[in-house]
């Protein structure tokens, strides 16, 4: 069996939702990401700088798992300064990244200018065959079908046992099967 961890950065609450999901899910363990410095306003302009202050070193060591579940959020259609941080001081010693993430941008607008694909691209690029997968789970999946591009309703919606059911549901039970195969 491979032994497996999710890391993840969590903001508002719903990736530590998914994350924790993921790893009661796959019985492994888990860790927050501890960045520096913890402001919200300057991750934000970290983020949007495309650069990282670093991290808080991890209490697991990354050389002690086959597969490394990165979980966390996207922010304006950028790689966030916690998960870069991660990413910067880890890379050599990951051997196997899924990137997941709880984001506000759904399927159809994933390649728009605040979209998840760019964000996944240079996942990809920075790990190259190291990342094996990554995965969206939009939060408008949740919500009724006529509010799911109203982006107030989106930035207020939180995941939680009562609201993670249907098509969110099903594209975790894949991603889960996926991960074990």
């Amino acid at each position: 069996m491979k032994k497996t961890i999710v890391i993840y950065y969590s903001n508002t609450g719903s990736n530590r939702y998914l994350a924790e999901k993921i790893a009661r899910s796959l019985e492994c363990d888990i860790e927050a990401i501890r960045p520096r410095p913890n402001l919200f306003p300057i991750l934000i302009l970290l983020s949007a700088l495309k650069t990282s202050w670093g991290i808080k070193s991890l209490k697991h060591n990354p050389d002690e798992y086959d597969r490394i579940i990165l979980c966390g959020p996207i922010w304006m259609g950028k790689f966030i300064s916690p998960l870069r941080g991660f990413i910067n001081r880890y890379r050599r010693r990951i051997k196997r990244l899924y990137f997941v993430t709880c984001c506000g941008s759904g399927d159809a607008v994933k390649n728009d200018k605040f979209g998840h694909g760019t964000v996944f691209q240079l996942v990809k690029d920075m790990l190259g065959d190291k990342c094996v997968l990554c995965q969206a789970f939009p939060i408008g999946l949740v919500l009724p079908e006529d509010k799911q591009q109203d982006s107030d309703t989106i930035m207020k919606t939180r995941l939680s046992d009562s609201s993670f059911t249907g098509e969110i549901q099903k594209r975790f039970d894949t991603f889960i099967q996926t991960v074990t195969e």
